[in-house]
């Protein structure tokens, strides 16, 4: 038997479905103008670009683009703050994500040379946090991972959730502590003051005794056997290094930097105490210094940060404790002035 739905019906249904394909449609373009996830160039309504998921939104930047690039910079948040445009005489990519890690970076490095990545240069920011004895993160996104395209932005920009991102983008705050401009460069996007009597986010939460990763550093450096591979530390508060010693941690931490030094072809150590570290106007919480700072050591890494960093390549594990030892004597009277 046959059945006919009335007219009134067909009309209504009709009229619903094509109100659906309205608001969906608008819901994506809203969505693709603001570009939260990065798919399509970024924010075309303001000029920021917030970092709601920097371990996808990198990857859909790049996408496309890998053979543009010379240079591919990884590293943790404080990474992100290092400007690639002052890495000179190279094209560079600025791969760093908040909490990046090294097992991660060799996944993303993997990804991006099979996708026609062929720098002469690789950079990282190499966190002694590496060092610490603890599960590595388990943050790698499934496409990487499986060596895929990213997920369709016509899937990802339909959902509700990047609906309040870019609302939140548009009329709210950034959700961490750094946003991207319109030329995706990171920028602090906190006004707060560094106080150091105040210990540092997670600053005793090991020692950094694990040297298991070394060989996740080395099995990086073979995805780009070609490339000049050099690594750096970012800089971290000199009260922070002064807890290190006062607790006996401090060997433990010059010699997870020295072992990794021995991976790199150079290797700047710009956390050892300086002007830099000992000025808490330079920080905003003693691990992610401001753009002055990281300019400075952008413009160094390939000939030498120097007054930030001092070079870890040739000394031994007994040379790089004594240079820090050294610098604590040095700047003892000025750090013993902040803290009281």
């Amino acid at each position: 038997m046959h059945t006919s739905f009335p007219a009134t019906t067909m009309r209504y249904l009709a009229m619903l479905a094509s109100v659906t394909a309205l608001c969906v449609g608008m819901a994506f373009a809203s969505n693709a103008l603001v570009d939260p996830l990065w798919y399509f160039g970024g924010n075309q309504l303001k000029p920021i670009n917030f970092a709601f998921n920097e371990r996808l939104s990198k990857a859909n930047l790049i996408d496309g683009h890998e053979a543009d690039y010379d240079c591919i910079i990884f590293g943790d948040s404080r990474t992100t703050l290092l400007p690639e445009q002052k890495i000179q005489g190279r094209r560079c990519f600025n791969f760093s994500f908040s909490a990046g890690a090294v097992n991660e970076f060799l996944a993303y490095a993997k990804w991006l040379k099979s996708r026609g990545l062929n720098p002469r240069l690789v950079i990282v920011g190499v966190s002694a946090g590496d060092f610490r004895q603890r599960n590595p993160p388990h943050n790698i996104p499934n496409f990487i991972l499986e060596n895929r395209n990213p997920p369709s932005p016509f899937l990802k920009y339909l959902s509700t959730d990047v609906v309040a991102m870019s609302w939140r983008t548009l009329f709210g705050s950034s959700p961490i502590d750094r946003f991207y401009n319109a030329s995706f460069q990171c920028q602090i996007a906190v006004a707060s003051h560094y106080d150091p009597t105040k210990p540092i986010r997670d600053q005793r939460v090991g020692p950094f005794d694990n040297r298991a990763p070394l060989a996740q550093y080395r099995a990086l450096r073979d995805v780009f056997p070609n490339a000049e591979f050099i690594g750096y530390a970012p800089p971290i508060s000199a009260y922070a290094i002064l807890d290190y010693q006062k607790i006996g941690w401090l060997p433990s931490y010059t010699g997870a930097l020295v072992g990794a030094a021995g991976v790199f072809d150079h290797f700047w150590d710009a956390s050892i105490p300086s002007p830099v570290t000992i000025d808490p106007a330079n920080t905003y919480d003693g691990t992610h210094y401001s753009s002055t700072v990281n300019a400075r050591i952008a413009e160094g890494l390939l000939s030498g940060p120097e007054p930030y960093a001092i070079n870890l390549k040739h000394m031994t594990a007994d040379e790089a404790i004594t240079a820090y030892l050294v610098r604590l004597a040095k700047y003892h009277d000025a750090l013993i002035a902040h803290l009281n």
